[in-house]
């Protein structure tokens, strides 16, 4: 079974529009919220192993900490990759899942992440989680519906 990728980016959402608009509101918390609920639906289904991109904040290792003894088969392994902070951090992401041949990708991210994502992706199916500034492109999808098209 090839594996899920996931890049959660923990810039996106986070511009002046949150403070002088009604803007949505993705925070951190909630980030680490829908990967906990990715992990979990993930594991429940039988998914082997997701490769997630490391960040500097530490919303994976959140995640990772509040989930990692309830999995009962699901492998969670981190990029090997150093974050810089930036939007090269998602698009090199993108390019080792590309490598790893990943089933597909999910992003949680606005149109900036998943324009940089798309780059590197090659042919690798997107499923973009609405989780930053502008959503043009990525779904308001709950992420155990977005994690149960990801097993499928």
């Amino acid at each position: 079974m090839k594996p899920v990728g996931i890049i959660a980016n923990p810039n996106s959402g986070k511009d002046i529009r949150r403070l002088v608009s009604p803007a949505s509101v993705f925070n951190d918390q909630e980030k680490v919220n829908i990967l906990k609920r990715l992990f979990t639906t993930m594991d429940s289904l039988g998914m082997e192993r997701v490769l997630v991109m490391p960040d500097a904040i530490g919303l994976v290792r959140a995640a990772v900490r509040d989930t990692g003894n309830r999995l009962s088969s699901l492998g969670i392994d981190l990029l090997e990759l150093v974050p810089e902070g930036s939007d090269r951090d998602s698009l090199r992401a993108a390019g080792a899942l590309a490598a790893e041949d990943c089933a597909c990708i999910i992003t949680l991210g606005g149109d900036g992440t998943n324009r940089v994502v798309a780059k590197a992706c090659k042919d690798i199916p997107l499923l973009p989680m609405s989780a930053g500034t502008n959503n043009v492109f990525p779904y308001l999808v709950e992420a155990t519906i977005a994690a149960t098209a990801a097993a499928a």
